[in-house]
């Protein structure tokens, strides 16, 4: 491999991890532990995980969403695993700039996300996740997002 090009795959996964330690700092231990089972269900979306899911999210959760003609769409949690067991699709969605607000045994994360349908953008908007925490640690208890299909800018998780 050429000279530069190693210092430049240096500079550029240095940058990353750096980008990424920084992100994570952000957070208090309370928030990240909020943000965990979040990230664990776009885990568990990618590999059409539907037990992993279920544990993740409460029994009777609802699901909101608001389409960019401004029609609502209401959902629930069986709806959603339905709907994950069902389809083949790869899917990606990512989420960035998350604010996660806690208090007592509620909490909520606000964050800009894209979503990717076998390796396409098909849309962006916002998501909101609402939790509490139970004995089990911290549970979705329903999430309400809007899509847009135009005008989705590049996410800053694609840059170093």
């Amino acid at each position: 491999m050429d000279r530069w090009l190693k210092i430049s795959c240096a500079v550029a996964v240095a940058a990353l991890l750096s980008a990424n330690s920084h992100a994570a700092d952000a957070y208090t231990a309370e928030q990240r532990a909020v943000l965990a089972p979040v990230n664990a269900l776009f885990d568990a979306m990618v590999k059409h995980d539907v037990h992993a899911s279920r544990k993740l999210i409460l029994t009777g959760a609802s699901f909101v969403v608001v389409k960019s003609d401004g029609n609502v769409l209401m959902e629930h949690d069986a709806d959603y695993l339905d709907a994950l067991a069902k389809h083949k699709e790869q899917f990606r969605e990512r989420i960035w700039d998350a604010q996660v607000t806690v208090g007592d045994n509620i909490a909520q994360v606000w964050a800009p996300y894209d979503f990717h349908l076998d390796g396409k953008l098909t849309h962006c908007g916002i998501d909101v996740f609402s939790l509490v925490r139970t004995k089990d640690g911290w549970r979705i208890a329903g999430i309400s997002y809007s899509t847009q299909k135009t005008g989705c800018k590049s996410s800053p998780l694609d840059k170093f």
